[in-house]
């Protein structure tokens, strides 16, 4: 009985994609104004559903992250109001500050592919470190050269940092690719 009820009270993914759907266009919007409008804003909409399911939520990972980007605000504070972004309440700054770390997570990126981006605002910069020692921007090789810490549970389980930062850039590329309504650009390489 109690499976049921889990199973009756879980969210549906279709419900994942339709609160998305409703997000693309200012994700669209707000990509545009930061990257240019060539930049393939479906891959943010698909880090959207990786980190929320598109949901206006705080999370329960005890730093404050909030929204369906999970932006951590008081660590973005200061970058954010120099943007002009004093708050991320509403969902257009929401996914204006979702844009610009965004931003800062690809310049900070050692090569210009959005999966390196993508990890960099996962997990920090510390993909950087690995590509160079696998000595090209691939993902395969810079994964078999990732050392990070095992992440460990309340509940007693635990996950290698490693699995949950390049298992990242895989989800946002297969959840972006649902909300592709368009052929990438060349100016802008997942891989």
């Amino acid at each position: 009985m109690l499976i049921t009820a889990l199973l009756l009270t879980a969210p549906l993914p279709g419900h994942a994609i339709e609160r998305c759907q409703e997000l693309s266009q200012e994700v669209r919007v707000a990509h545009s104004l930061t990257f240019g409008t060539d930049f393939p804003s479906h891959y943010s909409v698909g880090q959207l559903q990786q980190e929320s399911n598109c949901r206006n939520v705080i999370s329960r990972d005890g730093v404050g992250s909030e929204g369906p980007a999970q932006i951590t605000y008081r660590v973005w504070k200061d970058a954010l109001e120099r943007k002009g972004i004093t708050e991320i309440r509403t969902t257009k700054n929401h996914l204006r500050a979702q844009a610009y770390i965004n931003k800062c997570a690809y310049n900070e990126a050692c090569t210009k592919k959005l999966w390196v981006a993508y990890q960099i605002y996962n997990g920090g910069g510390l993909v950087n470190k690995e590509i160079k020692r696998a000595g090209k921007p691939d993902w395969s090789a810079s994964r078999a050269q990732c050392r990070r810490k095992i992440v460990h549970y309340r509940d007693g389980s635990s996950e290698s940092a490693c699995d949950i930062n390049y298992d990242y850039s895989k989800r946002v590329f297969r959840y972006g690719n649902t909300y592709r309504t368009a052929s990438d650009g060349a100016a802008y390489s997942f891989w």
